[in-house]
């Protein structure tokens, strides 16, 4: 088990979660019910928390994977600079969820405007984190991306299989 492994693993927790507990107070909001909302507001607290690791973890899977054949150093960068800005929007909103649940915790009027404000800072957290995840994506799936890589790379193997296979 290496860094690039335990990237790729933990990576699917913040993207996921992210998005989810957006709507989770999304509901809370509409139905007006506290609990939906605390519940929501530590889901974004536990993605924000779970992204650092995420984030520190790609240093070393970039070490494992660049120089192994067909890894552009170009989509690996690109990767890198959308990461830097989720991981900067996820600690905010992060943030922000703590602040309203201390506020919750201590009957504060304005936990609720800030779950306004959470709730659109989760949502451009979890753009932000799925396109992260997309350009990561791109760095071993190019098949993924792109109809014509997909169109190739099924030509190559059907010259490869009519080669050991000649009709006759």
């Amino acid at each position: 088990m290496n860094q690039a492994y335990l990237h790729i693993v933990l990576v699917h927790l913040p993207v996921v979660l992210m998005p989810v507990a957006a709507v989770v107070v999304l509901i809370g909001m509409i139905l007006k019910n506290r609990s939906v909302e605390v519940v929501a507001l530590s889901m974004i607290v536990c993605a924000a928390v779970l992204a650092v690791p995420v984030f520190l973890l790609g240093e070393g899977a970039e070490e494992v994977v660049e120089h192994l054949p067909g890894i552009s150093e170009e989509v690996i960068e690109e990767h890198e600079e959308s990461a830097e800005l989720a991981i900067w929007l996820s600690g905010a909103v992060g943030s922000v969820s703590a602040v309203a649940l201390l506020g919750y915790a201590g009957g504060f009027w304005w936990s609720l405007a800030l779950c306004r404000v959470v709730f659109v800072s989760a949502l451009a957290a979890s753009v932000s984190l799925g396109y992260t995840a997309h350009r990561g994506g791109a760095i071993r799936h190019p098949e993924a991306y792109s109809a014509q890589v997909g169109e190739v790379m099924g030509s190559e193997e059907d010259e490869k299989k009519e080669s050991t296979h000649p009709e006759k």
